[in-house]
């Protein structure tokens, strides 16, 4: 855990402040507004405890007016705001403060219990999320994923996700040149991300063994700057592409690492593409859990039509709509059997089919470029590219928690 440096604010105001170097990864900046002191060493221990949220700002309703509160949560913005509403006379005016403000954190009140009667006048002064004190790690994060994602979730249309059924199946072949046919056949802003920590290759292919990667975005997205952003990317083919670099990993990120880098990009490109390693953990659950659709890419042997078939089931499993989930066939060749019966083994439709074009793809990996638009590789990408297009838009559904968790074991 970082060390945190505390400062005194006037008036009895606790300010907290790191450098953004020194965090950790993926956190979740929290404000806690209290005056019983047991309360808050206890919530202190919590955040210790999960390693998500980052205490950026601690106010008391005895030593600061409603409007220095205020304040100081429109200087820090937080991600939630936990009230302490034992003591609901001296925190009402702040609640009502806040609900006016109409801020991007979520307000969240704590205390040992509570009646109906005082849920519904806490409600109505904005306070829609509660909790029992004292308040423990798993239940802190619950609720903090729940209500981000209901309340504050990702809500650009065009996430898509691309898996390899098993490794070697050119799923990053092909997330790549899909990127470039969508951004150049449909005029899109599209954005790239490298998913694979320990494998990627583009910062290879491409020789960016000195960009800051994907690491490195996932631990300050919560703070980004454009500036910084623009240090991060790489300007492929049309492009933008965030690459692993798998050289210059961190710590392994968590789910609210990938929660703010795509609330980060969301609105500046029209399409996200992630190229993510087989198996979903407990943090790609969170590219999963957003993707407009999920394309696993598999090609004719029988092993990978039949793993391709288990990553579908897996990720049904974990309540991903089937309907979201597609199959693309890489690799095919003219004498292949035919579609029909790779279907009866995948159990499913395929989505798309790419051909088998080694020469114009060794070529290009070893030229560090994309493959010659007159391939027949770069056609057949080009087709996918307009079919995503007529694509249904994901539906919207409530959060689920159990998601994180069934992903998380089957990762294991």
């Amino acid at each position: 855990m970082a060390s945190r440096r505390s400062t005194l604010g006037s008036r009895g105001a606790i300010l907290f402040s790191t450098h953004p170097a020194d965090r950790p990864a993926g956190m979740l900046n929290l404000a806690v507004v209290t005056t019983n002191t047991a309360a808050w060493d206890g919530i202190r221990q919590m955040t210790t405890e999960t390693e998500i949220f980052d205490i950026v700002f601690r106010g008391s309703t005895k030593e600061l007016h409603p409007r220095a509160i205020i304040g100081a949560l429109r200087t820090h913005d937080p991600d939630l705001i936990l009230l302490d509403v034992s003591d609901w006379a001296s925190v009402a005016p702040v609640a009502n403060e806040i609900e006016q403000c109409d801020f991007r954190g979520i307000t969240v009140g704590y205390r040992p219990g509570w009646d109906e009667v005082e849920q519904a006048r806490f409600q109505e002064a904005g306070v829609r999320y509660l909790l029992r004190e004292p308040i423990s790690p798993a239940e802190m994060e619950t609720l903090a994923y729940e209500a981000l994602h209901r309340e504050r979730g990702v809500t650009n249309p065009n996430i898509l996700a691309f898996l390899p059924a098993k490794a070697g199946g050119g799923c990053s072949t092909v997330a790549l040149h899909t990127a470039a046919a969508v951004a150049h056949g449909l005029s899109k802003r599209v954005l790239l991300i490298e998913g694979d920590r320990r494998s990627g290759v583009y910062s290879i292919m491409f020789n960016l063994g000195n960009q800051p990667g994907l690491d490195h975005a996932l631990k300050v997205a919560h703070a980004m700057t454009p500036v910084e952003w623009q240090q991060h990317i790489a300007q492929i083919s049309g492009f933008d592409l965030l690459p692993a670099t798998p050289l210059h990993r961190n710590g392994m990120p968590i789910w609210a690492d990938y929660y703010q880098l795509l609330r980060y990009v969301q609105k500046q490109y029209d399409y996200l593409f992630i190229d993510l390693p087989e198996v979903v953990n407990e943090a790609t659950a969170e590219v999963v859990r957003a993707a407009r659709s999920i394309f696993i890419v598999c090609t004719p042997e029988l092993p990978s039509l039949k793993m391709a078939r288990f990553r579908a089931e897996e990720l049904q499993a974990c309540e991903i709509p089937r309907e979201r989930i597609h199959v693309i066939l890489n690799r095919q060749e003219r004498s292949r059997r035919n579609f029909q019966e790779l279907e009866k083994t995948l159990e499913r439709p395929i989505f798309a089919v790419l051909p088998n074009d080694y020469a114009n793809l060794k070529a290009a990996m070893t030229e560090g470029r994309l493959a010659m638009p007159e391939s027949p590789f770069t056609a057949s990408c080009e087709a996918l590219a307009r079919k995503l297009e007529g694509l249904p838009e994901a539906m919207p559904d409530r959060a689920k928690f159990s998601l994180l968790r069934k992903l998380s074991r089957i990762a294991g």
